[in-house]
Formats: structure tokens, sequence, C-alpha cells
């Protein structure tokens, strides 16, 4: 299994090719979509971090500590380890393509955007927010449709 950091730099290494900011919101957003629809089509969780119920929406709290530095500000740089090294993710074919169809996707938009469809009603982060739950239910992530 993977890392929630380490997929991040995958996510990165697109933002700084074509040079598309991404923020540490957008960034957990874009997260959650990959990890949503890699649920969706492989019925298996994507890294064993779980998203939190945080005020602007789903969040890894690694990916959060790892980046909060930037505030609302473009991510800079890669995750990097204790040496400095910098990690992707080996992609197969579906993940490389879930990645890519969401970076097509959400691009163009600001964390703050995805936000707000992180918050639509019967979203997974909603019906946590309502059962009083501090972590995602992969169940109901599975069953998100928002965004698409």
């Amino acid at each position: 299994m993977i890392s929630a950091t380490i997929l991040a730099n995958n996510i990165l290494r697109r933002s700084f090719k074509q040079k598309i900011p991404v923020t540490p919101m957008k960034l957990q957003k874009l997260l959650y979509f990959i990890y949503r629809d890699y649920l969706q089509q492989t019925g298996e969780i994507l890294f064993p971090e779980r998203f939190e119920v945080w005020r602007y929406g789903p969040v890894i709290s690694s990916v959060y500590h790892e980046f909060k530095r930037y505030g609302s500000r473009p991510i800079t740089d890669y995750s990097k380890d204790s040496a400095g090294d910098a990690y992707v993710v080996e992609e197969d074919d579906v993940l490389r393509s879930i990645i890519e169809d969401n970076w097509e996707r959400f691009k163009a938009m600001s964390g703050i955007e995805m936000s707000r469809l992180t918050h639509l009603e019967g979203s997974a982060w909603a019906k946590a927010l309502d059962k009083r739950q501090y972590i995602l239910d992969d169940e109901d992530i599975k069953n998100d449709n928002t965004g698409k």
C-alpha cells in the first residue's frame, strides 16, 4: 500500500510540470477525489490513512502537517523523507487514469471551489458531520458522487 504524502508528490509533479498552482487545500481535495474514485473502481482502499472531518472538507492529517507551512499559498516543493529524498508512487494503468481524470477535471478549480463540492448534501464529509464522526466511512466515500 502507498502513503498519501507520497501520492501527493504524483499530483505535485503534474502541477509543477504544467505550472498550475496547487495549494494545500486543493491538494487535500484532489487526494480525496482520487481516493474515492480508486475505491469506487477497484473496491480497494488506496492508502491506509483515514480522511478526517475538518472545516473545509476531508483532510489527511499527515499531508496537512507536511504542507501546512504553505498556508493558502501554492506548494513549491515535494514531500521529502528524512534524508531529503522525494518519491512518487508507481502508477499502474488504473491509478494513472484516475489521477489524470481528476487532474483534468479539477486543475482549473481552487481549493475553496473543491471544498464546496465536498460539502454538498449526500457527500461522505456531510454524512460524517451529520453522524458526528471524526473520520469519514469508506462506505460513504464509495457512495459519494459529488464533483463527477
